[in-house]
């Protein structure tokens, strides 16, 4: 049985810093509980780079849990 990174990692890779002045964002950040939820609302009010900074933490994901299916969910 292997380790797999779950949503938290997600979570954790969008926080936007500092911490203080997103406490909005980051509270809906942590609130979203998958893949497809956080893709909508980074894809909603998100930027462009925080939009990137997902797909990459995304294949991330993907390569550590050895699948290829986190956006099919």
């Amino acid at each position: 049985m292997g380790s797999y990174t779950t949503i938290g990692y997600l979570q954790s890779k969008m926080i936007r810093m500092p911490l203080n002045l997103n406490t909005n964002w980051n509270a809906d950040i942590n609130s979203l509980s998958s893949v497809q939820e956080i893709i909508n609302y980074v894809d909603n009010n998100g930027t462009t780079n925080e939009h990137w900074k997902l797909l990459k933490a995304i294949g991330r994901m993907e390569v550590l849990n050895d699948t290829d299916n986190l956006l099919n969910e």
